[in-house]
Formats: C-alpha cells, structure tokens, sequence
C-alpha cells in the first residue's frame, strides 16, 4: 500500500491512489463510486494528468482507526467504529460492489473523533491478488487488541465476542441487529433514569407538608383544655402526699441506735435541745437536758467506734491517690494501726491518726524519685558531646555540605531536565508533552490538550509524537493545517522538530522546547 499518499487541497484533504500501468480500473465500480454518495464509503473523485491516473478519497477532518484507537476505547468509539464499517459493507452489496475490493486495514478506514461517524476505502481495481477477506477475522482481531475503558460496563464486550465465535458463518445483518440492540440499550439507560428522578420527587415532598401543618393546628386548642384541669388534679395528689412519709421505712438504716440498748432513754431526751430549753424551762426539762448531756457524755465511748465504720469504708480508697491528704479525717484507724505510729506520736491520739498515713507517704517519694530518672536523659542527650559525633550533625550539614553537591549533581543531570513542552505564544501558557503520542485539537473528548477558544483549530488538529528521544509533529488531516517554521505539512507525514521550534496550527502559534 505504498502508493498511498495524501494530498491537500484548501481545506479539504484527500488519500491519493496512483494507478499503476499494470492495474485494470472497474469501470463499472468506480462509476458507482464517483456519482453516488454511498453511505460508509468515503467520496471517491477520479483525475487524469496526462498519462497519470489518480483515484483520491476525501478523509478531511477525519483521522485513521489505528490512531483513534490508540490507548483507551470506550463503548461509544467501539460501537461507533463498528457500525460504520457494517454500514459500508451493506451499502457495497446494494451498490453491486464488490465487497473484497474494499480496504480492511485500520491505516486506511477513517473516522470523525467527534461524531465516531466512520468510511472505507473502495479501491475499484480489478486484480488477481485479491482474497476473499475474513470479516469475523477481523472484528475478533480488533477485540483482542484493543484496551477497553474498565471503568464502563463491559457486558458489550461479551456479547460481541459470543456473536463472533458463536457463529461459523457469519452474517452481517446479524451482526448489524446485535450492534443496534447494544445502542438502544445504552440510550434507554441514559434517557430513563433522569426522567423517573423528578417524577418520584415532587409527590414525596408535597404529601408530608399539608398533613404536617393539619396537625399542630389541632394540638394547639388541646393544650390549653389541659392546664385547667392539672390544678383539679394536682389537689388531690398533695393529699396522698402525707401517707408518703410513710418512707420512715428509711429509717431502719438508722437501727444502728439500737446497737447501744442503754442509750435507749436517752435517745428520746435528745429531742430536748437548749434552744428547747429557753423556750419551756421547768424543772423537769431542766432535769432531762442534764440527764441528756449525762447520757452523751457516757455513750461518748460507745458512738466512737461506730462513727468510723462508715468512714473508712471510703477513706481508703481516697488515700491511695493522694496518700496523706486525708489522715486527719479519719479518727477510726486508731486501733487498726496501733503500732506503726513513731514514739514521739504514739501519747498523742490524733497524731496516731495520721502516723499511718506518713507510713504511706514513702510512696510520694518514689515518684519523684523516678520523675528525675526520667527528665535526666532528656536533658542530657542534647548536652551530651555524643550528640556532635552522632548522625544528627549529617542531617543538617545536607544543606551546605559536600554531600548535598552529589545529590544535586545527580538530579541537574540533562536527562532528567528534558520536559518536552510547547509553550502558547497567545496567553505564555506552557503545556507539558507527557505522552507518547500528545493530542491536540478542539474535541474535549478525545484530545489532550483542549483548544476551545480558537474555532479554526480541527477536532483533531496535529500529534506530537515522542520516539527514541525525538520529536515529530503530525497533522491529522486538519481544515487549516499544521505549519512547522512557517512551512505547511503534509497531513499523516511526521516532521521532525527540535528544541525552538516554531508550530503553527491554523492561526495559533507555539514554540516547541525540551527544557
């Protein structure tokens, strides 16, 4: 297919076939092909000059299958392709063309990266060369080859691949019916879901409000009927209140009291205070309140030993977290801890209570005794002098260092700088060329970097090809062209540019730069 080139003419671009002296035209098919615009077939023009034949196909603004499917295919470009090449093969059986004729190569069938809208190549040359060609073949080899976005619904895949293997012969209008139902599928999806989201919403939203307003209106006139009658209710309930100190049943705790059987009488005179007293002096409350003091000064011993009971239930639970605070508040512990008081402090009662507690105080030592043990390492490592012979100093010596000159030496390497980019003579923008093959043109979907405040720029406007550390430009059949210092390129012809190079695409101007 070496005889293949491409040819621009204005705006147009086409793919140029030289008839070669040994080839025999199909006067019949290229008739077919030159007054009809058939549908999936590129346009097809036939020119003479002189003893030259050429037979060209208009491709403009369309780029080759190979280059549209390079890197990640979705399900709209797959389908896209596919229907196309489905539709040339149907309208080359109505057109009574001949279906071998037409050019199975991905190099040579076009499409608009755009629309997906696809054309073929029928080279109406008659020749003993030609094979029959394995259409199923074909569709299974594109499956194989091609990576698929992982991020959609790959049921299609499947589908697909089952047709193809499913069926030894195969049929095209199946194979057609198969595509369409794919399409239709995906269409119903994308058109059902926004449609049924608004229809459920508004009657959600609606039906809860009028019933939420009805209902506090009827509350309202409910509450005040209440409060009047809480007053009515509330009388009666301060009757049954006397029959509640019935809780004396709460005193029963109290039957400590009874623990002392000779205290019995004198717990009854001690209803008599000395306020009492003033008040109803006589004899005999004047007796009573002495017998009363009498009583308590005896009873003195006994209450004692029972007060502490209580006590040292919490005291020590008290003292464990903070030992010796709350010695003196325990006179309980006397007999518990007869012994461990000191001698100076053992005639003295109260200070027998809180010599047990400074038996427990040697516990506070021993936390400040370890606090010391702890601080002291984190204070003497930074003056320790082992600090100046230790790594630390290596750490900081890196921003001045000898050290620091290998590891900038190895990064400043000029490899390493080499960042291929383009730099926007319009707005000084600078567009890093992070990709094999970089796409530039207006079709957001497709390219990438996106030009969309420049309408002269194509869809798929040029390439910046990376390849064994050099760079070419290709022009993708664009309207306007692509320019390299002021000279246009030929469209699919890589041209080699290197660091300050000027690039024009249409009207918009670019310098190219690896640093």
């Amino acid at each position: 297919m070496s005889i293949f080139s491409f040819e621009n003419q204005g705006t147009h671009t086409y793919l140029v076939y030289t008839v070669a002296g040994e080839d025999t035209i199909d006067s019949l098919s290229l008739g077919m092909l030159t007054n009809n615009k058939i549908h999936g077939l590129a346009h097809t023009h036939f020119t003479q000059m002189d003893s030259e034949k050429y037979i060209k196909y208009d491709v403009s603004s369309k780029i080759p299958v190979k280059q549209f499917f390079f890197g990640v295919v979705n399900k709209k470009r797959l389908l896209g392709v596919f229907n196309g090449i489905v539709d040339a093969i149907l309208s080359a059986e109505d057109y009574m063309l001949d279906i071998n004729s037409i050019l199975f190569d991905l190099d040579y069938i076009f499409v608009d990266v755009s629309t997906c809208e696809t054309v073929m190549v029928c080279l109406p040359v008659i020749s003993d060369d030609l094979c029959e060609t394995d259409i199923s073949s074909f569709f299974r080899n594109i499956m194989i080859t091609t990576q698929f976005d992982q991020t959609e619904n790959c049921d299609y895949m499947a589908k697909i691949l089952n047709f193809l293997n499913s069926n030894p012969m195969f049929s095209v209008s199946d194979f057609k019916k198969v595509l369409l139902s794919m399409e239709e599928n995906s269409a119903v999806n994308t058109i059902q879901q926004p449609v049924a989201q608004p229809v459920v919403q508004p009657p959600v939203q609606q039906a809860p409000q009028p019933a939420v307003q009805s209902a506090p209106v009827n509350e309202q006139p409910a509450q005040p009927v209440a409060k009047p009658a809480q007053p009515a209710q509330a009388k009666p309930q301060r009757a049954p209140q006397p029959p509640a100190p019935k809780a004396p049943p709460k005193q029963p705790p109290a039957p400590p009291a009874p623990k002392a059987p000779a205290g019995n009488q004198g717990a009854q005179e001690e209803k008599i205070s000395w306020f009492y007293l003033m008040q109803h002096y006589n004899s005999e409350n004047a007796a009573k309140y002495k017998a009363q003091k009498a009583n308590k000064k005896a009873a003195a011993p006994v209450k004692a030993p029972q007060q502490p009971a209580p006590r040292p239930a919490n005291v020590p639970n008290k003292p464990n977290q903070n030992p010796g605070q709350f010695a003196f508040a325990v006179p309980g512990q006397q007999p518990a801890v007869p012994n461990t008081p000191s001698p100076a402090q053992a005639p003295v009662p109260p200070a027998q209570q809180s010599a047990p507690r400074p038996v427990q105080q040697p516990v506070q030592p021993k936390a400040p005794v370890q606090q010391p043990v702890v601080s002291q390492p984190v204070y003497t490592q930074p003056q320790m002098p082992q600090g100046q012979t230790m790594n630390f100093g290596e750490t900081t010596v890196l921003g001045g260092g000898s050290g620091i000159g290998e590891t900038t030496v190895l990064g400043a390497s000029p490899a390493s700088q080499t960042i291929p980019n383009l730099i926007r003579t319009r707005n000084n923008e600078k567009i890093i060329l992070n990709k094999p093959v970089f796409r530039i043109g207006k079709e957001r979907s497709y390219v990438d970097y996106f030009i969309g405040d420049n309408s002269a720029i194509s869809r798929s406007h040029a390439n910046i090809i990376s390849r064994d550390g050099e760079y070419f430009v290709v022009d993708t059949n664009s309207t306007n062209h692509t320019y390299v210092d002021g000279v246009m390129l030929q469209s699919n012809v890589e041209t080699k540019i290197t660091h300050g190079s000027k690039i024009r695409l249409a009207n918009e101007d670019f310098e190219f730069k690896l640093y």
